[in-house]
């Protein structure tokens, strides 16, 4: 009885404590996604397992709403870590799509690796070319695999506007790399 009550704040509408129990779930079934996504922006998988540490650790010190899905709020976290990151830092972030998609594969030939690893440095100065906005939400959608609701509830606009950001943010990479290409 004393766990309960320790867990569950005395205002009624308050949520309750994060616990062990529910954190180890929610660690299992997302630290993928979260060391993904931080890894997508910051392009350091030492840093990327040190940040994705850091949004458990945060996730375990917060209050949790057990009716809210729980990837959406650990990507949450992680965005506002990560922003962290970048702000301690003092530059900005681009994309390699090459180590999350794992695009470079050690079965392929030499000269397919070289035509690869081209295409992928062409990727990420196009990347790098679009608004942080456009990355962060590009970066949502193809490491997280995140729905367009879920990205709208994380980064505050709506779904339909996340379409449109992603078609845009697409699009001109499509330019910027034919553009490259000419």
């Amino acid at each position: 009885m004393e766990a309960v009550l320790n867990a569950i704040s005395p205002d009624a509408d308050a949520k309750p404590r994060m616990t062990a129990e529910i954190l180890d779930a929610l660690y299992r079934a997302h630290y993928k996604a979260v060391y993904n996504y931080i890894c997508f922006r910051i392009n350091n998988h030492s840093d990327a397992e040190d940040l994705a540490c850091a949004v458990f650790e945060k996730a375990l010190k917060a209050r949790y709403n057990p009716d809210a899905p729980g990837e959406a709020w650990l990507i949450t976290i992680a965005k506002n870590i990560v922003n962290d990151y970048f702000r301690a830092r003092g530059r900005r972030s681009f994309v390699t799509l090459e180590k999350i998609f794992g695009v470079a594969s050690e079965k392929k030939q030499p000269d397919e690796v070289v035509v690869q690893n081209e295409q992928n440095r062409a990727l990420i100065a196009a990347m790098s070319l679009l608004k942080d906005r456009e990355r962060q939400i590009l970066s949502l959608k193809f490491a997280t695999d995140l729905k367009h609701d879920e990205i709208a509830k994380i980064m505050h606009i709506s779904s339909s506007n996340v379409g449109a950001i992603v078609h845009r943010a697409l699009k001109k990479l499509k330019n910027f790399l034919e553009e490259a290409d000419a």
